[in-house]
């Protein structure tokens, strides 16, 4: 009898071990998923802003950083043409992730 209840209880300790471990693997990928949103939220509320605001009034800076409630957006852009900006992002969340990413601008003629 005690062989049988030794086995059992070392499966449900085996068991409940290998749940722990998915649960702790399921937060981690949980936390990257809303970093990675908080980043593209991020990243569409700068270049919004940054539309406005060159569109409103064009800057002779290079760089402009925005405070967003998620985070720092630093933007360095190059005008390459009337109507056509490169635009590199420098992104940190308020939980300090930073990413980094190029992208280009066309504004639209009115």
């Amino acid at each position: 009898m005690l062989p049988y209840v030794l086995f059992f209880i070392a499966l449900a300790l085996i068991i409940l071990t290998a749940n722990v471990y998915i649960y702790q693997d399921e937060i981690h990928i949980t936390q990257n998923q809303t970093e990675q949103l908080k980043i593209e939220t991020l990243i569409q509320m700068a270049r919004m802003q940054f539309k406005e605001d060159i569109s409103n009034e064009p800057k002779d800076d290079t760089t402009i950083v925005y405070d967003f409630p998620y985070g720092d957006v630093a933007v360095k852009y190059t005008k390459l043409s009337e109507q056509v900006y490169h635009l590199y992002f420098t992104i940190q969340t308020d939980n300090g992730t930073i990413h980094s990413i190029f992208n280009r601008m066309t504004f639209d003629s009115e």
